[in-house]
């Protein structure tokens, strides 16, 4: 089956640029259109007729699911996939699931109603995608390994074996863990973490179990971890927070305790968004490759749109960027 590489190849373009050609994008030269089409014509190029049948025709249009749009880990995927999109000639219909399969569903409806071409998500559940299966529309999942999609992410596993792993390359040896501990994503990152600093003969000194924010309002985490170190008093010297929502509250709280950070405790966040670099002290923190997931995800789902391509899984790298919550502190 002839492919839009095998196009772009004869014709002595980029994918990208035959992808624009054969949606009409108006950024396209004519000298170079002309030779596009001279070669899908030629090579008896077939476009991905099963997608474009159930959508009707193409609209250049992507629907776009995340749990918080105002979130800034997921804001900034946002922007790296409209900017992506709006660059291969397509627009982007934004959508907040709230984390409601039931909010998901009614959305996932109304993108079908409009004909979009394909959907990237972060689902609900990685496993209770019934709802995306009865669509029939190219969907590509981000941030979690989704089986039987298409699914661009990071090992959550190997990355809380990376924050272990720094902690214990400063010194760190009684640690502790703020977050969610069964919760899908949470969960495998904080087995990683655990396991690694068990291999190590390190035991977690605490675990401050609590929610993953719903969204900028954290005041959960913030209450957990001032009334449960309130009780027990300072037992750890370094903290990893699910994310960086948590690792902020987690910062206040202890402050408003009387305690230091990172004079008197360490703290180290989970995504590396705009938050982390913008408080005080600046965050320590797991880095997402936030743009390239949102670049990846508009590639790998227009080669299915185009090139009826099967589900791909596309594991990124991650890393810890190091900054003042964590570096300034020394273990008595």
């Amino acid at each position: 089956m002839v492919s839009m590489q095998d196009i772009a190849d004869k014709a002595g373009v980029s994918r990208v640029t035959v992808s624009r050609v054969l949606s009409n994008h108006p950024s396209v030269k004519a000298e170079t259109r002309k030779k596009v089409l001279y070669w899908v014509k030629e090579l008896e190029y077939e476009p991905n007729i099963i997608a474009q049948s159930l959508a009707g025709s193409s609209t250049n249009v992507i629907g776009l699911l995340v749990p918080e749009i105002a979130y800034p880990f997921f804001s900034e995927i946002i922007e790296a996939v409209e900017n992506q999109a709006f660059y291969e000639g397509y627009n982007v219909i934004i959508c907040n699931t709230r984390r409601s399969q039931e909010k998901e569903k009614n959305i996932l409806t109304e993108l079908k109603k409009r004909k979009v071409d394909g959907i990237i998500a972060v689902p609900v559940s990685a496993t209770q995608t019934v709802a995306y299966q009865r669509l029939q529309i190219p969907t590509v999942m981000i941030t979690k390994r989704t089986e039987g999609f298409s699914s661009v992410y990071i090992s959550h596993y190997a990355s809380g074996q990376q924050m272990a792993r720094h902690f214990l390359n400063i010194g760190f040896q009684k640690i502790g863990y703020i977050g969610p501990t069964r919760d899908s994503t949470s969960s495998i990152k904080y087995a990683g973490f655990q396991s690694y600093l068990a291999e190590h003969q390190i035991s977690l000194t605490d675990v401050i179990e609590c929610p993953a924010p719903a969204n900028m309002n954290a005041s959960q985490v913030h209450t957990k971890v001032r009334e449960y170190a309130a009780t027990t008093g300072l037992r750890c010297e370094a903290y990893l927070a699910n994310d960086d929502i948590t690792a902020c509250e987690a910062i206040a709280a202890f402050r408003e305790l009387g305690f230091s950070v990172p004079k008197d405790i360490a703290i180290a966040g989970f995504d590396n968004s705009l938050l982390a670099k913008e408080i005080s002290p600046k965050l320590t923190a797991l880095a997402q490759p936030l743009e390239e997931i949102g670049k990846k995800a508009v590639e790998v789902l227009l080669a299915q749109i185009h090139d009826n391509v099967p589900p791909q899984m596309y594991e990124l790298e991650s890393r810890v960027i190091v900054r003042e919550s964590t570096i300034h502190f020394i273990p008595a």
